[in-house]
């Protein structure tokens, strides 16, 4: 996953990193829905993608003239008010445009011979919103490159909870665009777009997978959104069953609107081919519990929720 920090894990991963969910019943996150973004002004060396918009506060700076040079804010026309020459419209402009129509201005109005202006924005007014499983959530101002991957940097990276897709939302649009992250190089550099103000973009929290009872390895598994996932893939990716399993009274405990769903699963005849694999969804259980020990097999949506509740505590695996 680009951007993502690892964390400690009980296993080794399959494809990313552990989250440590709160609840009793496991969840992909600790912590609570995604609150709306603060707003976060963030300088960079870099601010030539900047387009200038009402309510920017810019240091204009005047070389040779430090009487012009001040601190003013884009009025809501659109303008800078400048020394001896009134309003300058800047509003709609890269940084770097802007200095050189306050220049012009002063040239045209026979101010300066050879004027050389710099603008830097101290405090952005609006820029790409971004949300979701990242570490930082706010509003960004387009700096460095204009890439999605500079927003990425400046927002300190993706959670070690989130999935592999990012939707981007262009103003006055109702259709996202979709991306997808990966850990391969040539499929990042298509997935670093250019991002525009007034963008929207979400970056997705991975689905988890729980395995618990007789297995080598109990665990839960953030999923790739692009993977399909059945109980024998989940099995395997949790090392196999124990020599205490007993296949046959596997089942799979579901979340549903209507409470908690209890799926038998005939594992013994999946594992020699005489019925199909089972697929399995985000957040399901699959409880494998012991050949011995009827009370714990009859109780099993407690026995799997709790097992993967003390999973999820000690962290998820991809």
């Amino acid at each position: 996953m680009v951007c993502v920090q690892a964390m400690h894990a009980q296993t080794h991963p399959a494809n990313g990193a552990p989250v440590t969910p709160a609840s009793t019943y496991p969840e992909t996150s600790g912590s609570p829905a995604a609150a709306p973004p603060a707003i976060t002004a963030v300088p960079s060396v870099d601010q030539s993608h900047y387009i200038l918009s009402p309510g920017d506060v810019l240091e204009i700076s005047v070389f040779s003239a430090p009487d012009l040079s001040q601190r003013a804010v884009v009025n809501s026309a659109g303008n800078v008010y400048m020394p001896l020459i009134n309003d300058v419209h800047v509003a709609g402009l890269h940084v770097e445009n802007a200095q050189g129509v306050v220049e012009q201005a002063y040239l045209k109005n026979g101010v300066l011979k050879f004027p050389h202006v710099s603008i830097v924005v101290t405090s952005f007014s609006s820029g790409v919103l971004l949300m979701g499983e990242v570490n930082k959530t706010g509003i960004y101002p387009i700096v460095g490159g204009g890439r999605l991957f500079d927003i990425f940097a400046e927002a300190g990276g993706t959670t070690p909870s989130a999935g592999q897709l990012v939707t981007i939302t262009h103003k006055d649009s109702t259709e996202p665009r979709t991306l997808f992250l990966t850990n391969d190089p040539e499929q990042s550099l298509a997935a670093n777009v250019v991002v525009q103000q007034g963008d929207t973009i979400i970056v997705s929290k991975a689905g988890v997978l729980y395995v618990v009872g007789e297995v080598l390895a109990p665990s839960g598994f953030l999923m790739d959104e692009k993977g399909q996932y059945t109980v024998m893939k989940v099995i395997a990716m949790a090392h196999g069953l124990s020599k205490f399993a007993k296949p046959s009274k596997a089942r799979i405990v579901r979340r549903t609107p209507e409470g908690e769903k209890e799926i038998l699963v005939p594992l013994d005849k999946i594992l020699v081919s005489k019925l199909p694999d089972v697929a399995m969804q985000a957040n399901d259980i699959l409880f494998i519990p012991p050949s011995k020990g009827k009370q714990a097999a009859s109780r099993s949506i407690d026995v799997a929720v709790a097992l993967a509740s003390g999973v999820a505590y000690y962290g998820l695996s991809r």
